[in-house]
């Protein structure tokens, strides 16, 4: 299957990947080195290949390749080709990583633990995210975790702890995921909330079949503070299936909020996607039946939530709130990935994601530069426990907000809230 170029704005997804087998380096598997090569001087979305002599690469890490003493090695000298480009969506992805991102992308339930980590310290893995009612968010994982075992093993030798794939010339601390072969299959982390302290606690994962669209309606709820109903929805990919959820969380247990924080954080997706849920908040045009234009399904205020792993379409989504005046953003500045990828078949079996098109926004690229919050929120995450400042300082400031409204509309000498 292959997605065209124009609705790609995407990252390789890190709830539940695996990783198949790959190729090893020497003369028999060179067809894969020059496969590559071969693509991005064809495809690359930049004719002159962002400045790179790209013959001279070839001669600089063809050898290498041939020279790698196993698939680990090989499939580093490739990322380390395409990471001389300085691009996102270029990257080798697995098989299995390719087609659980496919799936992804079409909504398909697959097993998964519903966890992702970072390398947030050298050599050390910590809870990055997870799904909302997802199998680690129930088994009692907490954002800023340190993973100290897996199965018994350090995660970082574990073979069940891999890549969640990534860009390699971007910057940041890498990503990992540990893949659920099966609805049921089962892992056990040992983890360390206190950098301080010995303690160590066991928690039992077990494998689910759910997608990020699962996640957003398990993650809807009502935050309650100081008389003001705050609505909280995390649209986890701009996936099928994102835009219909989200118009049910606005229209039914949402309702009836005085604001709304929209978590943005996470990975991209689909930009048309993108476009379907920024129409729930600008309204839609309609050119063939009906009204010339239907009116917003959200008027209140609206935070919208953002990190340094918010990219591609959420990125041009970010950045639409934001010019139209339809949400605050809060958090972090984004990855500034924002290329539209096609998807190559390599004779091992793997991928070639390949940026093939440029996607400028009125004017201005992101690619390389990201979308800037309004109200700046660091989030450290090694040893976090549990705290999350930026989802915190979201819905302080959309009390804020509608308590700002409030006292704009109180008529003379009324009194309390209204």
């Amino acid at each position: 299957m292959r997605i065209r170029a124009v609705r790609i704005g995407w990252l390789a997804l890190a709830m539940g990947l695996g990783l198949g087998a790959s190729a090893c380096g020497g003369e028999a598997d060179v067809a894969v080195f020059d496969r590559v090569w071969t693509l991005v001087r064809n495809h690359f979305y930049d004719r002159e290949l962002h400045g790179v002599d790209w013959e001279a690469m070839r001669e600089h890490y063809r050898p290498r390749y041939v020279a790698a003493s196993d698939a680990r090695s090989s499939r580093a000298v490739l990322q380390d080709l395409l990471a001389e480009l300085k691009a996102s969506h270029t990257s080798v992805l697995e098989r299995s990583v390719y087609q659980s991102m496919m799936a992804e992308l079409q909504n398909e339930p697959k097993p998964t633990f519903g966890l992702l980590l970072e390398e947030s310290l050298p050599g050390r893995l910590f809870v990055r995210s997870m799904f909302e009612g997802g199998p680690a968010a129930v088994a009692g994982c907490a954002i800023g975790d340190r993973v100290v075992h897996v199965n018994g093993v350090d995660p970082m030798s574990s073979p069940l702890v891999v890549d969640a794939g990534f860009d390699p010339a971007l910057p940041g601390p890498r990503l990992f995921a540990i893949p659920a072969n099966a609805v049921g299959s089962r892992v056990r982390l040992s983890l360390q909330a206190d950098p301080a302290g010995a303690e160590v606690r066991d928690v039992d994962l077990v494998g689910e079949a759910m997608t990020g669209v699962d996640a957003t309606r398990r993650g809807v709820r009502v935050e309650q503070r100081g008389g003001v109903r705050v609505g909280v929805v995390h649209v986890w990919y701009c996936q099928e299936g994102a835009v219909e959820a989200v118009r049910e969380a606005l229209t039914g247990p949402l309702a009836e909020c005085d604001a709304l924080v929209l978590d943005l954080r996470g990975r991209g997706g689909m930009t048309d996607v993108a476009s379907g849920l920024l129409d729930l908040f600008r309204g839609k045009t309609r050119r063939a039946f009906g009204p010339a234009r239907q009116a917003p399904l959200w008027n209140k205020p609206v935070i919208a939530l953002i990190d340094g792993r918010t990219r591609s379409a959420k990125e041009l989504m970010a950045f639409r709130l934001r010019k139209a005046r339809l949400a605050t953003l809060v958090g972090e500045r984004t990855e500034g990935a924002v290329l539209g990828a096609a998807f190559h078949a390599l004779p091992d079996g793997a991928y070639l994601e390949l940026a093939t098109v440029d996607v400028p926004i009125d004017g201005e690229r992101l690619e390389g530069i990201g979308v800037e919050p309004d109200v700046a929120v660091d989030f450290p995450v090694a040893y976090a426990r549990g705290a999350d400042p930026i989802f915190e300082h979201g819905v302080k400031l959309a009390v804020e907000q509608v308590k700002a409204r409030r006292a704009h509309k109180a008529p003379a000498g009324a009194k309390g809230p209204l």
